[in-house]
C-alpha cells in the first residue's frame, strides 16, 4: 500500500510516530568554557582531556503533549562524556550511542545520538583554550598541582626532563603532544551531537538516519534536500509500523546528491510473537561469550545488582537491552540505568537490585561499591566479570550452552578466546573469579573460589576419559533440532547490504530469544497448576494482596529435580516471578497480558507434542520452534505492508553550503502538515481500529511494571539531594509492600548492610555489619574480661 500516511492522535490513543524529536546538543558560544563539575576536580589534567558544560542547541519541535521535553536529562545523555576539546591530531571518528530516558511512572523513551567532532572557528573560544593552556603549564611549572599523569608515565619511562618541557611537540613525548593546544598550529575540534527521541527502540534506523544525515552536510554546493526536509518527512511522515505490520520509508543517503535509501522497519504482532528487539544479540556474544552471558543472564534471572562497565557507551545499552529481552516472558522490575552519567554515580549506593552501565574512563581508579558480595560485575572490553559467590547453576546450563554454541557455529559468530579458557576452567571443576574490590582499569590478580554449587556442578558429566567426555558434547550438538533453522547462505563473498544485515541480525535474534523461551517454558510448563486463584472479587483481592498466596511454590519445587532447586526456590522469591503470576491471576477480570498470552501459547503446543503430564522429562528438550517464527517474520519482511512517500523539499531556499552541522529552521519544523490526501487518512484510521478490534494493538511500556524514579535537576543543593536521596528511598520501601515476605526480608538485610556499609573507610568483611557485630562481641568479650581481672586483684 503506497501514499502518503497520516498519523491518528486522540486523547485515548496513543501517539504513533516514529520519532517524537530531532536534538541537536553541544557548545554553547555564548556561555563560553565551563567546567562540568560532575566530571570531579579535573585542574591536573590538561584543558583538552576536561569535560565542559553541553547544551540542547535546538529540538524540533519545541514540544509535543505526550512526551514532555526534558533538556537536562536528553542533553546530559546525548553527551554523556561532556563537552570535549581535540585537535586535528587526535582521532576524531563520530561515534553513535543509544540511550533510554525512565520517566516516573515508568515510561521509557529511547534516544539515539551521534555524536562528532567540528571545527571550532570562535576567536573567543580559541582564545580561552589557549590561555587554560599556558595557565596549565604555568601551574604545572610551579608544581601546584602535583605530578600529571603524563609526566608519571615520563618518570616510569626514566624521563629527567622538566615539566614545561615535557609539553613540547617532539617526538619523544607523543601523548604530551596530542594534549596540547597551539591556536597558532591546531585546529581547535569541538564535540556536537545530533539525536533522535522515540517512543520504540528502532535501532538500526535510527542509527542510518542520524549518520546518513550528517553526511549529507553540504560542503559545497551541489544537488540535493535539505537537512529539514529530511528531519520534516521522519518526524511527521513517518508513523510507527502497526502491529503485525511492516513499513517502508525513506532515509538520506550516504552524499547529499544521491536519491533517499529505501528502510523497513517491522512491528511483531504481541499477542503472537516475541516483543521486538533491534539491538544485535550476535554483537553481545561477540563481545561476552556464551559461558559469561548464561552466567550474567542468571544474575539478572535472581535479580542481583549487575554492574556494566565499558569505554563504549553504545556497547553498554546493547548489552543492557538484549540481556532484559532474554528474560520474556519475564520483565525487569527494578532500577534500570544502562548509562550512568557522572553526576548519578551515587545511584550505585541504591539499596535495591538494579541494571547500571558505568563509564570506563580512561584515567582509571577504584571504584568502591558498598555492598558487593551480591554485585555482578562485568567488564565488556576486557572480557573479564565478577559473580556473586554461591552463584546456583541455571538448570541444564551445559545443555543450554551447547544449543546455543550451536546457533553461533551456524551462523559462523565469533567465540571468545578468554571465554573458552572460562568454559574449561568449569568443565575441570575450576571458576576463576577476582578480588571483590572493583577495579578502574583492571582487576587484582585472581584467586581462586569454589563455591557449592561450583563444586556439586548437578549439569556436569560424570568424570572419564577426555574423549567420552568430548563425545558427548558432540552428541548434545548433534540433537539439537537445527532442522529448525534454516541454512544460512555462504556469504563470504557476497557484500549484504545495510538492509540485507538488518534482517540477518532480526532472524538471529529470533532464533535466539526462542532458545531462551524455550527455557522457561520447558522449567514452567505446569505453572499454571499452582497458580492459586481467587475466591474474592477484584477490589477485595487487591486489598489483601500482601497477605495472599497465589502460588503453591512448596508443591512445585516438590515436583523439581533436585539439582535445579537452588536455582528454582530462589527464583520463586523473585519479583519478576511474582509479577507473571499476579497478572496471571488478574486475567480472572481482565484481558491476559499479552506476554503471558504468548508464553501460554508456547506451553500449549509443547503439551499438545508431549502430553499434558505435570512432571515434565529431566531429559534436556531443544527448542523446535524457531522455523516457524522465522517463517513469519521473514514474510512480514519481504510483503511490506505499508510505504510513506519520499521527502520533498520544505524549504523555499536552502543554503548552497556548511561549514558545521547548522542549526534547522525552527518555524518550519514546528508545522504540522496538513492533511494531503483525506482517503489515505481515513484509510489508515480504519486499519487502526480493525487491528484494536482484533485485540492486537501496539503494546507500549505501560505493561511494565512501574518503579518509583527520583526527578533529578542539574543545579542542587546538598540539602535538596539529601532530600531527594530520602525520597527515593521511601518510595522504594513503600514499593515493597507489594513483594513475599521472603523478599521483603531479604531487601531489608540488604538495606541495612548497605546503610551500614555507606562511608566504609577500611573493609574488614564482605558485610561491614556482621564485621561490626562481631568487633563490637571481641570488645565486649574483652571488657569483661579485663573486669574480671581487676576484681581478682582487688581481692
Amino acid at each position: 500500500m503506497n501514499g502518503s500516511l497520516g498519523i491518528t492522535r486522540g486523547p485515548e490513543q496513543h501517539p504513533q510516530r516514529f520519532a517524537d524529536y530531532f536534538v541537536i546538543c553541544g557548545l554553547d558560544k555564548d556561555s563560553g568554557l565551563e567546567p562540568d563539575k560532575y566530571f570531579g576536580d579535573s585542574l591536573q589534567c590538561t584543558p583538552l582531556d576536561r569535560a565542559y558544560k553541553s547544551k540542547v542547541l535546538g529540538h524540533y519541535p519545541d514540544s509535543v503533549p505526550w512526551n514532555p521535553f526534558d533538556e537536562h536529562a536528553v542533553c546530559m545523555l546525548c553527551l554523556p562524556s561532556g563537552l570535549r576539546f581535540r585537535t586535528q591530531k587526535h582521532s576524531v571518528e563520530p561515534t553513535f550511542h543509544s540511550f533510554v530516558l525512565t520517566k516516573e511512572d515508568g515510561h521509557r523513551t529511547y534516544g539515539f545520538s551521534l555524536v562528532f567532532y567540528e571545527e571550532c572557528r570562535n576567536r573567543k573560544i580559541c582564545s580561552a583554550m589557549q590561555t587554560l593552556q599556558a595557565m596549565h603549564i604555568t601551574e604545572l611549572s610551579s608544581g601546584q598541582n602535583g605530578t600529571p599523569p603524563t609526566a608519571r608515565k615520563g618518570q616510569d619511562g626514566h624521563n629527567t626532563r622538566s615539566l614545561p618541557r615535557h609539553f613540547k611537540l617532539s617526538a619523544h613525548s607523543p601523548g604530551a603532544a596530542l594534549g596540547y593546544y597551539d591556536s597558532t598550529k591546531d585546529k581547535l575540534l569541538v564535540t556536537k551531537s545530533i539525536s533522535l527521541l522515540c517512543q520504540q527502540p528502532y535501532l538500526h534506523a535510527t542509527k542510518t538516519f542520524l549518520t546518513n544525515l550528517y553526511k549529507c552536510v553540504p560542503r559545497h554546493p551541489g544537488p540535493g534536500l535539505s537537512l529539514e526536509s529530511y528531519v520534516y518527512n521522519l518526524l511527521y511522515n513517518v508513523p510507527v509500523p502497526l502491529a503485525g505490520k511492516s513499513l517502508k520509508f525513506f532515509v538520506p543517503n550516504d552524499e547529499p546528491a544521491k536519491s533517499p535509501l529505501e528502510l523497513v522497519i517491522h512491528q511483531p504482532s504481541p499477542s503472537l510473537e516475541l516483543p521486538m528487539l533491534d539491538y544485535p544479540l550476535k554483537d553481545v556474544f561477540t563481545w561476552l561469550g556464551a559461558d559469561c552471558l548464561i552466567q550474567l543472564f542468571t544474575c539478572v534471572l535472581l535479580e542481583n545488582q549487575v554492574l556494566l562497565r565499558s569505554a563504549d557507551f553504545h556497547k553498554l545499552m546493547v548489552v543492557s537491552e538484549c540481556i532484559t529481552a532474554l528474560l520474556f516472558p519475564f520483565s525487569w522490575q527494578h532500577v534500570y540505568v544502562p548509562i550512568l552519567p557522572a553526576s548519578l554515580h551515587h545511584f550505585l549506593d541504591a539499596p535495591v537490585p538494579f541494571i547500571m552501565g558505568l563509564h570506563a574512563h580512561n584515567e582509571g581508579g577504584v571504584l568502591k561499591i558498598a555492598s558487593e558480595a551480591n554485585l555482578c560485575y562485568v567488564d565488556i572490553d576486557k572480557q573479564s566479570s565478577q559473580f556473586p559467590e554461591e552463584l546456583p547453576v541455571f538448570p541444564h546450563k551445559m545443555q543450554f550452552i551447547n544449543e546455543i554454541r550451536a546457533l553461533l557455529n551456524k551462523y559462523k559468530i565469533p567465540h571468545s578466546g578468554k571465554t573458552d579458557n572460562m568454559i574449561i576452567n568449569y568443565y575441570n571443576g575450576d571458576i576463576m573469579t577476582s578480588s571483590l574490590t572493583l577495579p578502574g582499569s583492571g582487576f587484582h590478580l585472581p584467586r581462586r573460589k569454589h563455591s557449592l554449587h561450583d563444586v556439586l556442578d548437578w549439569d556436569r558429566p560424570e568424570p572419564g576419559p577426555q574423549s567420552d567426555n568430548l563425545q558427548r558434547t558432540v552428541d548434545i550438538v548433534k540433537r539439537v533440532n537445527m532442522d529448525d533453522i534454516d541454512p544460512i547462505e555462504d556469504t563470504t563473498e557476497k557484500i549484504l547490504t545495510s538492509q540485507e544485515e538488518y534482517q540477518e541480525t532480526l532472524i538471529f535474534n529470533n532464533a535466539i530469544r526462542e532458545i531462551f523461551l524455550n527455557r522457561f517454558v520447558q522449567m514452567f510448563s505446569s505453572y499454571e497448576h499452582f497458580v492459586i486463584q481467587p475466591s474474592q472479587d477484584k477490589d477485595e483481592w487487591i486489598n489483601n494482596r500482601d497477605s495472599m498466596h497465589v502460588f503453591d511454590k512448596a508443591t512445585f519445587l516438590s515436583d523439581q529435580p533436585t539439582q535445579h532447586l537452588p536455582f528454582l526456590s530462589r527464583f520463586l522469591e523473585t519479583q519478576m516471578f511474582a509479577s507473571l503470576v499476579d497478572s496471571k491471576v488478574m486475567s480472572t477480570w481482565s484481558e491476559l497480558d499479552c506476554n503471558i498470552k504468548v508464553f501460554d501459547q508456547r506451553i500449549s503446543a509443547l503439551k499438545k507434542k508431549v502430553g499434558e503430564s505435570i512432571i515434565r522429562s529431566m531429559r534436556y528438550e531443544s527448542c523446535t520452534s524457531i522455523a516457524d517464527t522465522q517463517q513469519i517474520l521473514e514474510q512480514r519482511l519481504i510483503n511490506i505492508d505499508f510505504e510513506t512517500n519520499p521527502p520533498a523539499e520544505i524549504l523555499p531556499h536552502r543554503a548552497a553550503y556548511f561549514r558545521s552541522f547548522p542549526l534547522l529552521d525552527n518555524v518550519v519544523l514546528n508545522k504540522e502538515p496538513a492533511q494531503s490526501s483525506r482517503r489515505g487518512q481515513t484509510q489508515w484510521k480504519y486499519k487502526m481500529k480493525s487491528m484494536d478490534t482484533n485485540g492486537k494493538p501496539a503494546i507500549p511500556q505501560e505493561s511494565q511494571s512501574p518503579r518509583p524514579q527520583t526527578k533529578l535537576s542539574a543545579d542542587m543543593s546538598p540539602a535538596l539531594i539529601a532530600q531527594a536521596n530520602w525520597t527515593f528511598v521511601e518510595k522504594l520501601l513503600k514499593s515493597l509492600s507489594d513483594v513475599e515476605e521472603n523478599t521483603l526480608v531479604a531487601s531489608l538485610c540488604d538495606l541495612l548492610e548497605r546503610v551500614w556499609s555507606h562511608g566504609l573507610q577500611n573493609k574488614q568483611g564482605k558485610s561491614a555489619l556482621w564485621s561490626h557485630l562481631t568487633m563490637y562481641q571481641e570488645s565486649e568479650e574483652c571488657n569483661d574480661a579485663t573486669k574480671e581481672k581487676i576484681i581478682i586483684e582487688l581481692h
